[in-house]
């Protein structure tokens, strides 16, 4: 496997992060619609994981934009 990541056309924004999020949440609704909730819960909790980490990362990029100006 090369050791280089592939480039990328443009970098992802937050807005791309929070669909994917958003479209991940729908699957887990129709997983546990289906009866599957052991699978729904946990990737209702990796989508958790993923909401705390924007958070942070949101956090940080205004506190970099504050000390900017």
């Amino acid at each position: 496997m090369p050791k280089t990541p592939p480039a990328s056309k443009e970098a992802t924004t937050a807005a791309d992060i929070e669909r994917s999020i958003q479209a991940l949440n729908t699957m887990a609704e129709r997983l546990w619609g289906q009866g599957r909730e052991a699978e729904a819960q946990a990737l209702l909790d990796a989508l958790d994981a993923l909401n705390r980490a924007l958070d942070r990362i949101r956090i940080g990029e205004s506190r970099r934009v504050a000390t900017l100006h």
